[in-house]
């Protein structure tokens, strides 16, 4: 069934899918896949032929389902109350697909994300099980749990800032995520050097699924190892707890991390390296003006599509 709104019935379980265009920020696209959390079992979230540029793809798993018209006004109530722009003259095309009673629905939806590699950095779900290549660091993240799977340019960009830094021969003893959604950066990360993490998110439920997610990956929560924890900015009690920090990273947005940057110099340690992202080409200079006011300096620009992430230090 393929667009008609209607009586869907005698579904026990199945995929609906709509497809929006690539523009829409990721942030943009998570509140809107929130709008279905009561009524569906899993959200897939996943850019059309694993492209950088490619459209969003929000796929549900349902059950027991009124009809498309339901689900488009639930989508387009979601766009208004968080100020979605755009959505008003969307013609939103639902693709129903029921999943056959002897599938995984679960693993099914699960098999929207090939594994696929940053750098050394090898990600992959729990669905995948052929192991990592020779050479490659795994990263096991569910993209059906959170955002935050690696695909988007945001959090490639901090992967390759990452990478640049421990080429340099940078090995900071204490680094702190802010705003860590999946958790992957933290793991990343700790894979990277081995050293003292700190994730921080101001939402619960993300937390939870970077504790998963570093139960996954092996990462210790034994002696400061890695740390996820509920906070609320670089102000937060817990952030300030464990200053100062060597590296510090926050893929957030653009806004955010501007009327946050008066929080950063009392974390950040001599020398120290910081590294942003969630930032759209045209919004960089104004992020990099906040924080080259608080005598940081500018190391390394990254662009990748439209997404700029920026390196700085404390020097």
């Amino acid at each position: 069934m393929r667009g008609a709104p209607g009586k869907l019935t005698e579904l026990k379980m199945y995929n609906a899918r709509i497809t929006l265009p690539a523009a829409y920020l990721e942030s943009d696209i998570e509140k809107l896949g929130s709008a279905l959390e009561d009524i569906s079992s899993a959200l897939s979230v996943f850019r059309t032929d694993n492209k950088d540029d490619g459209d969003w793809v929000l796929q549900w798993v349902l059950a027991e389902i009124s009809d498309t018209d339901d689900l488009s006004a639930r989508i387009k109530l979601m766009a208004s109350v968080h100020n979605v722009s755009g959505f008003d003259n969307l013609n939103l095309t639902w693709d129903i697909e029921e999943i056959p009673s002897d599938i995984d629905w679960l693993e099914h939806s699960y098999q929207q994300f090939p594994p696929f590699s940053v750098g050394p950095f090898f990600i992959y779900g729990s669905h995948y099980d052929d192991g990592v290549p020779d050479g490659q660091m795994g990263l096991q993240i569910d993209a059906a749990t959170a955002f935050g799977s690696g695909e988007h340019e945001t959090t490639k960009g901090c992967l390759m800032a990452m990478l640049d830094l421990k080429g340099l021969g940078v090995c900071p003893w204490n680094v702190l995520d802010m705003g860590t959604g999946s958790g992957i950066l933290a793991i990343a990360a700790w894979k990277l050097w081995k050293t003292q993490i700190l994730a921080v998110d101001h939402d619960e439920e993300s937390v939870r699924v970077s504790k998963h997610h570093q139960a996954l990956n092996g990462v210790s929560d034994k002696n400061g190892a890695m740390i996820c924890q509920v906070g609320d900015g670089f102000g937060s009690p817990i952030a300030l707890k464990k200053k100062p920090y060597e590296l510090i990273i926050a893929n957030i947005l653009a806004g955010p991390l501007i009327e946050m940057s008066i929080d950063i110099p009392p974390l950040i340690d001599d020398n120290g390296y910081i590294i942003l992202s969630g930032i759209l080409n045209e919004q960089a200079d104004d992020v990099l003006s906040a924080y080259e006011a608080l005598d940081l300096t500018l190391k390394k620009r990254y662009e990748m599509s439209e997404w700029t992430t920026l390196v700085l230090q404390n020097i």
